[in-house]
């Protein structure tokens, strides 16, 4: 019971708030997070364009993934489908940019 309050209290505090896609600067190899009871969850992670264009979060993630070299631009990035409101955070894995945490509202 004390680990639930605890956790409750040092949650993260989204940035944004989305009901679909929203915008990032850095590249397109990405890690996908869902908070979780214990705290962030691995939903999958994208490598390439094609995969970060139409939703493509893969998942088992790579340890070391090949990630497509593209400049660094702001990408759409969009949750898989049938995604429940909830909070997630965009990860790059292949930039230093921070993680951008964001709530899932209903579309």
């Amino acid at each position: 019971m004390v680990l639930t309050i605890v956790m409750a209290s040092t949650g993260p505090e989204p940035e944004a708030e989305m009901t679909g896609s929203i915008p990032r600067l850095g590249g397109v190899c990405l890690q996908l997070e869902r908070w979780g009871v214990f705290g962030w969850d691995i939903i999958g992670q994208t490598y390439t364009t094609a995969d970060q264009e139409s939703a493509n979060w893969r998942n088992p993630p790579r340890t070391n993934p090949a990630c497509e070299i593209v400049p660094e631009a702001e990408y759409l990035i969009t949750l898989p489908a049938n995604s429940p409101t909830d909070v997630y955070r965009v990860c790059g894995l292949a930039d230093e940019r921070p993680c951008l945490e964001f709530t899932m509202l209903e579309p």
